[in-house]
């Protein structure tokens, strides 16, 4: 063989890998999610989610936090701005109890805590949480401990807050969520008691006669990966009650998602 036809031959297939991984970057999302491949929010922040999975820092800190990444790995492949300027990633979901019956009561773990970041009127001039039991909600970095730059950094890259609604897709079904809590900067892709149950993964182990949850199995596990959050930055809603808000965060996931894929499909 000439070396000209070598060298011809040696670039065709340097240049179909080259245009395969690019393709394969531009299509980031677990094979059945049709979304726009978007743009990336800011790869050297998602990169940091990545250091956290097999270093056990965030940039460059480590405290209890991180160290937890390692045996509940963020998986998180992609973080993307797709357009309009709706927020979409793809990570593992852990489970949160925070807000529940059963986090308020005495037989919470030592992680699980009453309050939830979005908090309801109750009525009587008070405030009770948002029911991770009830309302299938997602949970986004904030945590103010560990370094400044990157405390609330998800919410000041990606404009994304309390209270807005969006869809997560995982294991064949979509079920509309509302961004209820926050956690530590370190961490992506938690979601209530019932967001698991309505993806299939029903934690709760034993109810009371009313139906309240008041045990979980004991190895609380995440799915692993693939697990595609879309949110939309701005929808949240003031109205919110502990009476309207498991039927509004329904009705408004599904009007967002299904308007937003009637603009973008294909």
């Amino acid at each position: 063989m000439k070396p000209s036809v070598r060298l011809a031959k040696v670039l065709g297939i340097a240049l179909a890998i080259s245009g395969m991984a690019a393709a394969a970057s531009d299509h980031p999302w677990p094979k059945g999610v049709d979304l726009p491949s978007g743009e990336p929010v800011d790869e050297g922040y998602r990169h940091e989610f990545e250091m956290c999975d097999t270093a056990g820092s965030f940039r460059g800190h480590v405290d209890h936090f991180t160290r937890g990444c390692a045996s509940d790995p963020n998986a998180v492949t992609a973080l993307r701005r797709l357009p309009g300027g709706v927020i979409a990633y793809v990570s593992k979901l852990a489970v949160d109890l925070d807000g529940s019956p059963f986090a308020c009561g005495p037989s919470h773990g030592r992680m699980d805590q009453c309050p939830t970041t979005v908090m309801l009127p109750d009525g009587r001039g008070g405030e009770v949480p948002v029911d991770a039991d009830a309302v299938p909600y997602v949970v986004i970095p904030d945590a103010d401990l560990g370094p400044p730059d990157a405390a609330g950094e998800f919410i000041r890259r990606t404009g994304i807050q309390p209270g807005d609604f969006g869809v997560v897709i995982a294991r064949g079904r979509t079920v509309p969520v509302i961004v209820a809590d926050t956690g530590p900067y370190s961490k992506l892709g938690e979601g209530s008691l019932a967001l698991h149950r309505m993806l299939g993964r029903d934690q709760c182990t034993k109810r009371d006669g009313r139906g309240v949850c008041v045990a979980v199995v004991d190895d609380m596990a995440s799915i692993s990966r693939d697990v595609t959050t879309i949110l939309f930055k701005g929808s949240a809603r003031h109205d919110l009650t502990p009476a309207n808000i498991t039927a509004v965060t329904a009705s408004e996931g599904l009007r967002l998602w299904n308007a937003y894929r009637t603009k973008h499909e294909g």
